[in-house]
């Protein structure tokens, strides 16, 4: 049976990970548009600033998330 601390480590990931999905998707969607427009073109600009500012926003959701499996699996009985 899942405890109360566990499942508020579990609501706590899951609130990390719909904040940086959005986040991950669109660097994603920078990264296929760097991958497939001309380097001096407006477009290639565009999406290499959307990929910098998704990776400032995604590296302390990063930490969060890693920070939240931790405690998820700490706060998990053994034989589980």
């Amino acid at each position: 049976m899942t405890s109360f601390t566990t499942q508020g480590s579990m609501m706590r990931l899951k609130r990390y990970l719909d904040d940086y999905r959005p986040r991950l998707e669109q660097a994603i969607r920078a990264i296929q548009v760097l991958e497939t427009s001309d380097a001096e073109s407006e477009e290639f600009a565009q999406a290499l600033a959307d990929l910098q500012v998704c990776a400032t926003v995604l590296e302390p959701y990063s930490e969060g998330v890693v920070s939240a499996i931790e405690q998820y699996t700490e706060e998990q009985p053994d034989g589980e």
